[in-house]
């Protein structure tokens, strides 16, 4: 959260610096009520661009299994295979450098020798919006995880966690391991109903959390809401 302000009639507005696979951009830029400024990877020199995505690149935080529709269901879970296609994916980011630079050294533009390297890349974007607007996100891409049918208010996993972690604390008893903190990412994953794109469902969780733990500045008439405010001199 980089600014959190709360105008003199009650309305929020949040901005927020996230940094994302670059694959889901598009879905993201179809949320129109909230105002986005991304960074450029035609921007970024070549040079730099490579290196970025050697030391850290994207790679699928699951691997589904193949299906049909817009969203599966079954992911893989053999942690051999997992390794197998892990290493696929890298083995395509290789080749997908080394055709880069074939082009970069035929002299041809970084606009164009970048965008080989876009799947692997991480982008990021500052994202700003009414809090209607944000709920309007959630609603449309946060995990959602039916532990309990009859509970319909949305808890994240950090908000299911504090439930359950209070709950063992009080001696009640509940069909959960006593160490929730220790589930992995998988767990979860089969727990998610969402239909949105995984990544893009954990993006928006991780952005869900930090609304919920941030207090908006009350500002006064004639004050502005500027990200970055505490950085400007």
């Amino acid at each position: 959260i980089v600014a959190d302000s709360l105008s003199p009639q009650g309305d929020r507005l949040i901005s927020v610096l996230v940094t994302f696979p670059r694959i889901i951009l598009s879905e993201i830029n179809t949320h129109r009520m909230l105002s986005k400024n991304t960074s450029s990877s035609r921007a970024i020199p070549f040079n730099k661009m490579v290196e970025a995505i050697e030391n850290n690149p994207f790679i699928p935080i699951a691997w589904q299994k193949s299906h049909s529709g817009m969203q599966g269901t079954e992911y893989i879970t053999d942690l051999a295979e997992i390794q197998g296609k892990r290493l696929m994916w890298l083995a395509g980011r290789d080749r997908a450098i080394q055709t880069a630079k074939d082009l970069h050294e035929a002299d041809v533009t970084k606009q164009l020798a970048n965008r080989l390297l876009e799947p692997f890349m991480w982008t990021t974007m500052l994202i700003t919006g009414p809090k209607s607007g944000w709920d309007n996100f959630f609603n449309l891409r946060c995990p959602q995880y039916y532990f309990e049918p009859e509970d319909k208010s949305y808890k994240s996993k950090k908000e299911w966690i504090d439930v359950w972690n209070a709950t063992f604390e009080t001696g009640k008893d509940v069909s959960r391991p006593a160490k929730v903190e220790d589930w992995d990412n998988l767990f979860w994953l089969a727990q998610n109903k969402g239909q949105a794109e995984i990544h893009m469902m954990a993006l928006a969780e991780s952005i869900y959390d930090a609304v919920n733990e941030s207090t908006p500045k009350q500002l006064k008439p004639g004050e502005w809401h500027i990200p970055f405010e505490d950085k400007i001199h």
